[in-house]
């Protein structure tokens, strides 16, 4: 009887268990056939044409800006600062007096120096006039010019130090933060206040030998900074090193931008596009059209599907960036319609629909 029972409530479990096994399987099956066989959505997307562009190739460098006349200003001679006679930040001209320092003792040994000249110069007119009635020797009369000219140079040496004790600016520019403060005993070479001359930088930089052909002095070349995005300065190459760095194959250059306005400052790093001579027909899309990737950089082109609008997604080969634009070396032809914005939610064969508006230039007018 019981081995009766055991069976029949093991063929109950057994169906049971198989009919939640069936059930499980049948509505996986249901719900997959659901995904699948659900339309795609329609994603809104904006899109332009790749174009054929006249480019002009150029060479790219990284560099820094130096004024064209920057220096600390520093006192030549030690002492204890009597006047401050500028601000930070100030726009001082050249030969205008910024510091003085103390000169009480210069001061009162250059009377005294002074006192002796004028005492050898009244001794040597006084044998210069003996000379003539014979009274004294020539070699009396050379003496007292030699020692008359000894007190002068001494005179002139101690004015000489006086003058140290004044500080001027160098060249006209506009002054930094003010390093010293009055009543400060400076010693020789310490630094006062830094000046700039910010009507002209200089850019540094350096390319490959084998880009030295495209550089010549005098030629235009453009520069971006970061602290100025979307603004390019224009210049042109002042100097070109004559010397190749024979440890790294470089050479090194400099160029000159004009800074009317002051917004270029010394130490910014710079990018530097120097053209090439020359221009050649490629082809370009917008740069925000680009999906990078580790795999391979690629775009979606719209395509007609037998459905309505639909994208491929192409992989390209990029070459350089410029103005908003990159150039494509392969992987496109010009006039393929391009997506610009709305990638985010795109994959190869999603369905699209143009939409007129597009974000990105609705921005830029916005700003």
């Amino acid at each position: 009887m019981n081995v009766k029972r055991m069976g029949i409530m093991l063929a109950g479990s057994a169906i049971v268990f198989g009919g939640v096994l069936g059930f499980v399987q049948f509505r996986d099956k249901m719900i997959k056939d659901y995904f699948a066989n659900m339309p795609k959505p329609v994603i809104a997307v904006t899109a332009q044409p790749a174009e054929l562009t006249s480019w002009q190739d150029s060479l790219s460098a990284v560099g820094t800006l130096s004024a064209v006349n920057g220096v600390d200003i520093a006192a030549q001679g030690a002492g204890l600062v009597k006047d401050i006679s500028f601000q930070s930040g100030q726009n001082v001209k050249k030969g205008q007096v910024l510091l003085r320092l103390d000169t009480d003792v210069e001061m009162a040994d250059l009377r005294s120096a002074q006192a002796d000249t004028d005492l050898a110069r009244i001794s040597a007119n006084r044998q210069r006039t003996l000379v003539k009635t014979d009274a004294v020797s020539k070699a009396a009369v050379d003496k007292a010019e030699a020692e008359l000219k000894v007190k002068e140079a001494k005179v002139a040496g101690i004015r000489a130090l006086v003058d140290k004790k004044s500080v001027t600016a160098p060249f006209e520019g506009i002054l930094g933060v003010r390093k010293i403060d009055l009543g400060q005993y400076l010693q020789p070479g310490q630094a006062i206040v830094n000046l700039q001359d910010l009507s002209t930088m200089l850019a540094d930089f350096t390319v490959s030998q084998r880009d030295l052909a495209a550089l010549a002095p005098g030629q235009t070349v453009r520069m971006t900074t970061d602290a100025w995005p979307g603004h390019a300065f224009e210049g042109t190459i002042a100097a070109i090193e004559p010397q190749v760095e024979a440890k790294t194959g470089m050479v090194a250059a400099q160029a000159r931008f004009p800074n009317i306005e002051g917004r270029l400052r010394p130490g910014m790093f710079a990018r530097i596009e120097i053209p090439r001579r020359g221009t050649e027909q490629v082809v370009t899309v917008p740069a925000q059209a680009i999906s990078y990737n580790l795999h391979g950089d690629a775009l979606f082109v719209v395509e007609d599907g037998p459905e309505g609008k639909q994208v491929s997604r192409v992989v390209v080969e990029l070459g350089e960036r410029k103005d908003g634009r990159v150039v494509i070396k392969s992987g496109l032809k010009p006039g393929a319609l391009v997506v610009t914005a709305g990638q985010l939610k795109l994959e190869h064969g999603s369905k699209v629909q143009m939409d007129g508006a597009d974000p990105l230039k609705q921005s830029a007018k916005a700003n």
